[in-house]
């Protein structure tokens, strides 16, 4: 996640800049790269055609949890609102943070 750094920590920023406004067309600039870069990520891992709205729902994850950690530093739900993001956008969204698989073919 980071290169979602600067994603997080402007998206406030940015939201609050006029249309038109630099600060907000680099931002989202930076954004439409981002997400070029997963596309051609999923494409070398062999996926042929990236849905783009899964995509930009991985991504608004990622920097939503960024975010959402950055204002629980200090507190142990930081790290776990990373981990259950990491795990839910890498597959492993039937384990639980603390590592118990919940999958029905858990025994």
């Amino acid at each position: 996640m980071v290169a979602g750094r600067p994603a997080a920590a402007l998206a406030v920023d940015a939201a609050r800049a006029e249309p038109g406004d630099p600060l907000r067309r680099a931002y989202a600039d930076g954004m439409r790269h981002l997400v070029d870069g997963m596309e051609r990520i999923r494409r070398k891992s062999g996926d042929d055609s990236p849905d783009e709205g899964t995509i930009l729902v991985e991504l608004s994850t990622m920097i939503g949890a960024l975010v959402l950690s950055r204002a629980c530093a200090g507190d142990d739900l930081s790290d776990r609102v990373l981990t259950a993001v990491r795990d839910h956008v890498l597959g492993d969204d039937e384990q639980t943070p603390e590592g118990k698989d919940t999958s029905d073919t858990a025994g």
